[in-house]
């Protein structure tokens, strides 16, 4: 069935008690502003957000160190272009110190750009702040290892990848968020150990499915869940997702093992959890910006005025934000949410207010 209006009155069958959905990825979140999903469901039927934004989730003191190595002589800083107004303490960011001339800047779509232009920049060094989640980590080790072959010096990372995994079992011990499920991004089957989320599903009585960003594949998804939640089941369905084969995720789970490993990580608003981020492993040192410009990842200065930390954790949606929509727009964002583009806070500006629409 991929009617969507099939789809929508199987759904309204099927929810026959209240139930609270976490959607754990940005861009599923985004997904279903633009579908105008939340007028369609059943009333019961309830979706919050997850911490799956990357630029949302990034402390201060990260930012501190991306700026900190920026500024450094002959260093090339190149991101990607959210990162870049992302406030580290006293709202300094990578964009600020580049408009001031302190440092030189450059925007790219990819860690395989920075190769290219350390190629042809051999006289400077090309720092990659690498920032996401557990799905971007293969195309950040695959371009470590091919730096290391080819014997490019001039290139190394900061690393700040994120696991969801530890991550979304830390929010769910909060017994007041009454959680029911989770709905997951196809991503998770890139690089994630499934087992991870099928200990999680166990572990707090959850319903998960792993989705594609079409709306009849979430409205398949949350059928799922549904019918999980009904029969008193806690599985993690594969459902509507791009599977890939054993043989690209062999590939890639084997160069993310030789390139980093697993350590107690800060969240912005989160707090910091154990085992929820990647380091580079110490063979590999040259290649990690951290160690070759002595930098460390302090505790930075948080002076955000709005509730990102609320809403990345299940805790309530951008309207429960007094600033939102008020003193923090995407002309002026006050937090990380809705700075990031894929950030809830943002998202829901653009498919809800911009439209004239006030979705709770």
């Amino acid at each position: 069935m991929r009617d969507p209006e099939q789809l929508l009155r199987r759904l309204d069958e099927i929810v026959d008690r209240p139930i609270r959905i976490m959607v754990v990825c940005s861009s599923h979140n985004r997904a279903i502003l633009q579908y105008q999903l939340r007028e369609e469901l059943p009333k019961n039927l309830e979706l919050v957000s997850g911490p799956g934004c990357s630029i949302c989730v990034m402390p201060t003191g990260h930012v501190d160190a991306f700026v900190k190595v920026a500024m450094q002589p002959d260093v090339i800083t190149a991101c990607c272009h959210d990162l870049l107004k992302l406030g580290g303490s006293g709202d300094i960011s990578l964009d600020s110190i580049r408009a001031q001339g302190m440092a030189q800047v450059e925007v790219i779509t990819s860690p395989h750009d920075c190769l290219e232009l350390a190629r042809r920049e051999p006289d400077k060094i090309i720092v990659y702040p690498a920032v996401g989640f557990e799905a971007t980590a293969p195309s950040v080790a695959e371009t470590i290892l091919e730096a290391a072959c080819e014997g490019i010096d001039n290139f190394c990372v900061i690393p700040s990848i994120r696991l969801l995994p530890p991550t979304i079992d830390s929010i769910m011990r909060d017994p007041d968020l009454d959680i029911h499920g989770l709905l997951c991004s196809d991503h998770v089957t890139t690089i994630s150990d499934t087992e991870a989320y099928k200990a999680l599903a166990k572990k707090h009585n959850l319903a998960c499915c792993v989705a594609g960003f079409e709306k009849a594949d979430i409205l398949r998804g949350l059928i799922s869940m549904a019918m999980q939640i009904r029969h008193g089941a806690s599985l993690f369905d594969v459902g509507s997702a791009v599977i890939y084969s054993s043989v690209e995720n062999s590939y890639a789970r084997q160069m993310v093992s030789e390139v980093f490993f697993a350590v107690d990580t800060a969240w912005r608003g989160l707090g910091t959890i154990a085992e929820s981020g990647f380091v580079i492993r110490d063979e590999l040192s040259l290649y990690d910006a951290t160690k070759r410009f002595n930098v460390r990842f302090l505790e930075g200065e948080e002076q955000c005025a709005c509730h990102c930390d609320m809403i990345i954790s299940g805790r309530g949606l951008p309207p429960d934000c007094p600033s939102f929509g008020m003193a923090c727009t995407p002309q002026n964002p006050i937090g990380p949410c809705m700075l990031a583009s894929e950030g809830i806070c943002a998202s829901y500006f653009r498919y809800n207010m911009q439209n004239g629409r006030h979705v709770l």
